[in-house]
């Protein structure tokens, strides 16, 4: 079952994930509930307990950003983030975009099945970045 439903979303597991994560080590639990309030959400769940989430950043129109993307590590490579993956990508806000960025440390192949290109393929380097 797949849910976009802010109610729907387990906050405390998406927080005990996302708090170890390499992106996100350390995010209290109050600003990931404040991700979750400002964001497209997508839940992935089995028996009724969530096992996966994603968050796009979006103004609807043009732009949309991927991030937060998981799926319980017992549960990784049964096909369970491919699943997510095409929920998102299927959904009426996000398929009428013309594109989606997304960054990655170690799942790039996941992303290409899905048509995703790294940037030097995909805009010859015209992006760039702010770190603070």
């Amino acid at each position: 079952m797949y849910s976009k439903e802010k109610e729907e979303m387990d906050v405390e597991y998406i927080h005990s994930f996302l708090t170890k994560s390499y992106w996100n080590e350390g995010i209290s639990l109050a600003k990931i509930q404040k991700c979750i309030d400002h964001s497209l959400n997508f839940g992935i769940f089995l028996e009724g307990k969530q096992i996966g989430y994603a968050r796009v950043l979006t103004d609807f129109v043009r732009f949309s950003y991927l991030m937060d993307v998981f799926i319980d590590p017992q549960l990784q490579g049964k096909g369970y983030g491919k699943l997510l993956m095409t929920f998102i990508l299927e959904d009426e806000d996000i398929k009428q975009l013309p594109g989606m960025l997304l960054a990655t440390k170690d799942a790039h192949e996941l992303y290409e099945k899905f048509g995703f290109k790294r940037f030097s393929e995909a805009n010859k380097n015209r992006f760039m970045i702010l770190n603070k």
